[in-house]
């Protein structure tokens, strides 16, 4: 399976290749007890080792979609292959990897892949991150086509022609759709210029007021104290005239009667 783990750790991210390098190493605890052939598929009873109790798994591969599927569905809930694909992978002798288990989520160029769909393009205002985010994905597989050319003479001869035919009709593609990208460049833009400022929303609470607002405000809403003895304002029950002038008067009267 060293040809399957060096093929997943080329393609995928690290953190998802030691996901998938966990599965293939625990797919060596698991054997196939049956194999058997229906029309274009193979059909593998996968069984764990000294685990009687451990549920049998069925492997199907369709030998003309290439596609392989597991009944224990691991790869439609994790989005990695399970060890039970790995194990009959294994005893099918299968040396590429099917294309159904490729998830393009956790590829190394995720970013550029999806950088290619309409919907992420309307995403991004300025069309230069478009055209660096492209130059970056086409970066790594020019880099690949250049190291094969330099094996031998052979190989780049017949590089430099297929490079120069791909040169030609790159050109005629990009006069023909240079009309075509102006339009949709300006269609992003219409888009986002299209976009308004969000309505201003009033919080609740009272508005901030100056100093001299808050003093007029309080002056205002205060009411004006009234004595309850003489039922006038400006004054308080401590503070009554008339209340003191009360008390004095029937004190001298105590005293009168006192003698």
């Amino acid at each position: 399976m060293s040809e399957i783990e060096e093929q997943f750790a080329s393609i995928y991210t690290r953190n998802m290749f030691l996901e998938v390098r966990n599965q293939i190493t625990r797919s060596e605890k698991y054997n196939v007890v049956r194999h058997h052939k229906l029309k274009a598929s193979n059909i593998c009873t996968i069984e764990k080792y000294l685990s009687k109790d451990h549920p049998k798994r069925k492997v199907t591969f369709n030998c003309i979609e290439k596609e392989i599927s597991c009944d224990c569905y691991w790869l439609e809930t994790k989005g990695i292959p399970c060890r039970h694909v790995f194990a009959a992978m294994k005893h099918l002798h299968l040396s590429d990897i099917p294309r159904n288990i490729i998830k393009n989520r956790w590829l190394k160029e995720c970013k550029y892949i999806y950088l290619s769909s309409p919907d992420a393009q309307r995403r991004f205002v300025n069309p230069n991150m478009i055209s660096s985010k492209r130059y970056g994905g086409i970066n790594s597989q020019a880099n690949l086509f250049l190291y094969y050319c330099k094996k031998s003479p052979k190989v780049q001869q017949r590089g430099m022609k297929l490079m120069s035919t791909l040169l030609v009709e790159m050109q005629k593609m990009v006069e023909d759709v240079g009309e075509e990208e102006k339009t949709i460049n300006g269609a992003v833009h219409e888009v986002h210029d299209g976009i308004k400022e969000p309505h201003p929303v009033a919080t609740k609470g009272r508005p901030p007021q100056s100093k001299s607002s808050q003093q007029n405000s309080s002056q205002k809403s205060a009411k004006a104290r009234i004595c309850r003895v003489c039922k006038k304002s400006g004054h308080d029950y401590r503070n009554c005239k008339v209340r003191k002038r009360k008390c004095e008067e029937s004190m001298e009267e105590d005293d009168d009667d006192f003698e």
